[in-house]
C-alpha cells in the first residue's frame, strides 16, 4: 500500500507544474524524500532477494555435481546393489535439475522485473530531481535578508546541503555585508554537522582571517577545537582551546574551552 501511495505521488510530482506555497513546498519535498528513501530500500531489498537465489543455485549446482559422482560410481558398480544405487542417483539427478531449473526461471523472472523497475526510478527519480530543483528555485529568496534567514531556517531543520547553497549565494553576493561573517559561519556548520570536520575548519578559519572583529570570531575558533577534538587530535584541538580562554575572556565559548580542554588533558593522563 506504501509503495502505490509513494508511486502517486511521483506522478503528481512529475506532472505538477503549478504554484506552491512555502507550507506545500515543504511538504512535497518531505514525501520526495520519503520516495527516495522507498525506491533504495526496494533496490536493496531486490539485490538481496537476487544474492540468495544466487547463493541457493550455486549450492544446488553444487548438490547436482555431487549427484553426477554418484550416479557415476553407481554405474560402475556391479551386482544386487546396481539397480538400486543407480535409480536413486538418477532420481537424485534428475530433482536437482529440475530444482535448478525453477531457480534459473525465478532469477529471470527477477532480473526481468529488476530491470523495468530500475527503468521506472530512473524516470522519477529524474522527474523528483527537477521536481526538487523547481521547488528550490520557487523557495530562493532574491533579498539578501532573505537568503540569509531562509539559510538558517534550512540549517536548523538538518538541511545542511540545502543551507550550504543558499549561505553560499549569499556570500557569493554580498561579501562586505554585516551578516557575511555569520553566514560565513553558519558554513562551517554546515559541514560540522555532516562530521566533515576538515572542510568545517576550512571555513570557520575564513571567519578569523577575514573577521577579525566579528562577535563570532570566538565561535569559530571553538570550533576549530572541537573539529580537531573529534577528529582525535586533541594536540591542535588545545591550542584552539586555549586562545578562546586567553583572547576572549566572559564569552560563552571561552568557558565551553575550558570544559573542552580539561577533557583533552584527561584524556592525555588516561593514555
Amino acid at each position: 500500500m506504501r509503495h502505490v501511495k509513494m508511486l502517486c505521488l511521483a506522478a503528481a510530482v512529475a506532472v505538477c507544474g503549478c504554484w506552491t506555497s512555502a507550507g506545500d513546498g515543504e511538504q512535497m519535498r518531505r514525501d520526495i524524500d520519503a520516495l527516495q528513501a522507498s525506491l533504495r530500500a526496494q533496490r536493496e531489498s531486490n539485490a538481496a532477494e537476487q544474492e540468495r537465489l544466487k547463493a541457493e543455485s550455486t549450492q544446488k549446482a553444487k548438490e547436482l555435481r555431487e549427484a553426477m559422482d554418484a550416479l557415476n560410481r553407481a554405474a560402475r558398480k556391479s551386482g544386487a546393489d546396481l539397480a538400486v544405487d543407480l535409480e536413486k542417483a538418477q532420481n537424485d539427478v534428475a530433482q536437482l535439475h529440475g530444482q535448478l531449473e525453477v531457480l534459473q526461471h525465478r532469477q529471470d523472472e527477477l532480473e526481468a522485473k529488476q530491470t523495468e523497475r530500475d527503468k521506472k526510478v530512473a524516470e522519477t527519480a529524474a522527474a523528483l530531481e527537477q521536481r526538487k530543483k523547481q521547488l528550490d528555485a520557487a523557495e530562493h529568496p532574491t533579498d539578501k535578508a532573505g537568503i540569509y534567514a531562509l539559510a538558517v531556517k534550512k540549517l536548523d531543520a538538518g538541511e545542511t546541503a540545502r543551507a550550504r547553497e543558499l549561505l553560499t549565494d549569499f556570500l557569493g553576493k554580498y561579501p562586505r555585508d554585516p551578516l557575511a561573517a555569520k553566514a560565513q559561519y553558519w558554513l562551517g556548520e554546515t559541514y560540522y554537522a555532516e562530521r566533515r570536520y576538515k572542510d568545517a575548519i576550512v571555513e570557520y578559519q575564513k571567519v578569523i582571517k577575514e573577521w577579525k572583529t566579528s562577535d563570532k570570531v570566538p565561535d569559530a575558533l571553538l570550533k576549530i577545537g572541537l573539529s580537531f577534538q573529534s577528529s582525535g587530535d586533541c594536540a591542535k584541538a588545545r591550542l584552539f582551546f586555549d586562545e578562546v580562554t586567553a583572547s576572549h575572556k566572559g564569552t560563552e565559548a571561552a568557558r565551553v574551552a575550558r570544559i573542552k580542554a580539561a577533557e583533552c588533558k584527561k584524556a592525555k593522563r588516561a593514555q
